[in-house]
């Protein structure tokens, strides 16, 4: 624009300051686009209120033109020669009031948004500044590291290499110097069953259950009237098949309780002899058999004699035929 000049009012009253109003200079200024309606009828209010601190400005310049006229009359007139020579300013005298306001809030708002944007990266380079001064966390990477070195150590370059063991790992305070073996109470029904049972005392059990004989004897009597009253075939082939197992059973009881029996016999002599100052003697396997088969057949009448020989000769025969190799059993 033009180089600004100050005026002042020729005359007072009011036709002086409409004068002055319509003669002074405005500056010119960009106005923005408005983006709504509501926005557009906004400044026409502040517009009022500009106007009103113009007019208040206005009258102000004029009380102090009408203090001054007497000692510038011959500059107001230079200056209203002066005015007449330039002319008003094309365009600025046409702006309203509502224009120039919207301008200048677009220029606050401009203004503000800068120091706004200005006063954020300064927060940003202060933080950025704060992050590289501060000390970095090391705590996953120092967790991450003992961990690959247990991985380490866990394993090993060979499988018959020993496993390495961290020392700093706590031993435990207990000590057992002397260990002592714990009692527990066992139930002979669901003990262990094998060789690696503890022995049983055969001849202690004998005794402690003789009383079963009497059972055994009385239940085998039951199943003889039982297969003597037994009329269905497969029921009574059951019942006698019951009873020849009992029967066996008794007899192999028998056998060994005679052998039993022979041997302790043979101890009481001994014992006897040794006292006499004798030598003890010990019955052989093959000794004890003769002896107890010599026991076995003095009780025994001819007939039962001749019937145990045979079965006797039955069972060596078949015990050799196994033994006997393939070839020779087809040759016979």
């Amino acid at each position: 624009m033009g180089s600004s000049i100050k005026r002042k009012a020729p005359s007072t009253g009011s036709g002086a300051i409409g004068q002055s109003l319509l003669q002074r200079r405005v500056r010119p200024r960009i106005e923005p686009e408005p983006e709504s309606e509501p926005e557009s009828d906004a400044p026409s209010e502040e517009g009022v209120g500009s106007d009103g601190s113009e007019a208040s400005d206005a009258e102000s310049g004029s009380d102090d033109g009408s203090e001054e006229q007497g000692e510038e009359d011959d500059e107001s007139a230079s200056d209203s020669e002066a005015e007449s020579e330039d002319g008003p300013i094309p365009g600025a005298a046409q702006l309203s009031f509502g224009a120039l306001a919207r301008a200048q809030a677009s220029m606050n708002s401009s203004s503000s948004s800068s120091k706004k944007s200005g006063k954020a990266a300064a927060a940003k380079d202060e933080l950025g500044e704060d992050e590289t001064k501060r000390e970095p966390d090391w705590g996953p990477e120092r967790a991450r590291l003992e961990r690959e070195k247990r991985d380490k150590m866990a394993k090993r370059a060979n499988k018959h290499a020993p496993v390495e063991v961290s020392s700093k790992k706590p031993v435990s305070r207990r000590r057992e110097f002397i260990e002592v073996p714990k009692r527990e109470a066992r139930d002979p029904r669901f003990g262990p069953v094998g060789p690696t049972a503890t022995p049983v005392d055969d001849i202690k059990a004998r005794k402690a259950y003789a009383f079963l004989d009497e059972y055994q004897v009385d239940e085998m009597n039951q199943l003889r009237a039982a297969i003597k009253k037994a009329k269905d075939g497969p029921a009574k082939d059951e019942l006698q098949r019951a009873l020849m197992s009992m029967e066996s059973r008794k007899k192999a009881k028998d056998r060994k309780d005679r052998e039993r029996a022979l041997i302790e016999e043979h101890r009481r002599q001994e014992k006897e002899l040794v006292k006499q100052g004798k030598t003890p003697f010990y019955l052989k396997k093959s000794e004890q058999k003769k002896r107890l088969l010599i026991d076995q057949f003095s009780s025994m009448k001819k007939g039962q004699i001749d019937h145990a020989i045979e079965r006797k000769r039955k069972k060596v025969d078949s015990k050799e035929k196994k033994n006997m190799p393939w070839a020779r059993r087809g040759a016979e």
